[in-house]
């Protein structure tokens, strides 16, 4: 009778294994291919076709109720660069909505992942992710001249910033609070406190709107969060002092901001370990973990040309590097309960095969290499991630008289050969308290 009950166990193991290797398998790296895709769409600046495959990925099942967050930024940053600023708004608010939601609600859902990867959780957005979407939110809003409606969106994203030390220890409680393993959760530091981005953005468009000391206030935050990204990055910051002017709103009626090269990628590393100690007992497990992979672009300057001058555009924030010190942060979460997970996997799968290798060995070493395979299928890293997030961030401000004007936009490689140029008509009038010129550079 026992015996019976142990091949009952081992056939239900072995039918568990095939739904894991049918199911957590197959759609992860559907997804992983269908957002390359999406990224080399959109670096090729063909906004039409990367908007359609989202469509298509959507109607295919390829996006489902779980990567809802990725579909949404996706969604809102074609929209952004298509000049469909509406859009692109509606996109991003959703993101930012399920982003938060999936946050409160990671207590009951915390050690849901422990069967298969976390591929079968809700997307729930970096936390670098949740930051920026703000940005292209507030771009969106100076497209449309609604000059408060982008200052808030530039003062929520230096608040994430200012508070992601809190929501990393939130999600350390979350973990601990559901792990009844004795497994020790602990976030790294987070070295990133301030955008100069975002206060630079923020003290423009104070000024803008008739607050000076705000704009002030603001501009001092610039200069520190300037000061605290020398210490990571490749590229060289500006001296804050060649954009102080931003204080004073008649000192400029053209904002610039131009992007170049991509987000971080992740891609998977995998560890195995084989323990065997003679006796017919072995032990097997597999971890994949995640790993950010930068993208290295050729760009090192940027300048503008008018009818009048040239000038450069200042990089103000190296995003992809803010991204990668963000994710060394929360990489100690993400790596314990990867590593928990595999060892409860492979555990159960060991204690499984050794019992019914007492009784029956051939069933045992069948089942032990089930287990293996299992494990192979189903233990794969969450590679989700924002695909079409520009890498660095530039600017400066302009000001032009009343009338028409051309301002040529180029990115320049390390030995000042143009890479890439385009060329924008402005129109400047009376009426016209800021207007933005945006440009983006993918390679």
């Amino acid at each position: 009778m026992a015996a019976k009950i142990i091949i009952n166990h081992a056939r239900f193991h072995l039918f568990y294994v095939g739904v894991l290797i049918l199911l957590s398998g197959c759609h992860a790296y559907v997804l992983d291919d269908a957002q390359m895709d999406l990224r080399d769409s959109f670096t090729a600046g063909n906004y039409d076709n990367a908007s359609n495959l989202i469509k298509k990925f959507e109607a295919d099942d390829v996006y489902r109720s779980k990567d809802a967050v990725l579909k949404n930024l996706e969604g809102g940053m074609i929209y952004h660069f298509a000049g469909k600023y509406d859009s692109s708004n509606t996109y991003l608010n959703q993101a930012e909505y399920l982003i938060e939601d999936a946050y409160t609600k990671s207590v009951s859902r915390g050690i849901g992942s422990f069967l298969t990867n976390d591929n079968a959780l809700v997307y729930d957005g970096e936390p670098y992710e949740d930051i920026y979407l703000n940005a292209f939110k507030s771009l969106n809003f100076l497209h449309q001249q609604d000059l408060e409606s982008a200052l808030v969106e530039a003062r929520r994203m230096s608040y994430k910033m200012e508070r992601l030390d809190i929501r990393l220890k939130g999600l350390v409680d979350a973990f601990s609070k559901t792990d009844s393993s004795g497994q020790t959760w602990s976030s790294g530091e987070v070295n990133v406190q301030n955008s100069a981005f975002s206060h630079f953005l923020s003290s423009i468009l104070f000024s803008k709107t008739g607050k000076p000391d705000d704009s002030r206030i603001e501009y001092e935050k610039f200069r520190s969060a300037i000061k605290e990204q020398e210490t990571f990055g490749s590229l060289p910051k500006p001296d804050p002092e060649q954009l102080e002017h931003v204080q004073d709103q008649r000192s400029y009626n053209v904002l610039i901001t131009a992007f170049s090269g991509q987000a971080p990628i992740k891609v998977q590393e995998d560890f195995r370990l084989w323990l065997d100690n003679g006796d017919d007992d072995s032990f097997y497990v597999k971890f994949s973990l995640p790993k950010l992979r930068m993208y290295h672009s050729e760009v090192r300057t940027i300048r503008i040309r008018t009818d009048s001058l040239t000038t450069p555009l200042y990089l103000v924030e190296e995003m992809d590097e803010v991204s990668a010190e963000i994710y060394q942060a929360k990489k100690p979460i993400i790596y314990t309960r990867s590593l928990l997970r595999a060892t409860v996997k492979a555990t159960g799968s060991t204690l499984i095969s050794s019992s019914v290798k007492k009784k029956h060995k051939n069933w045992g070493f069948l089942l032990e290499i089930l287990g293996m395979i299992g494990q192979e299928a189903s233990e794969k890293a969450d590679l989700r991630g924002w695909q079409t997030l520009p890498g660095k961030a530039w600017v400066n401000t302009l000001k032009l008289p009343e009338g028409t004007h051309d301002i040529e936009i180029e990115y320049l490689s390390a030995n000042n050969r143009i890479l890439y140029s385009e060329t924008y008509e402005v129109n400047v009038s009376d009426r016209n308290d800021l207007l933005l010129v945006e440009s983006i550079f993918s390679f």
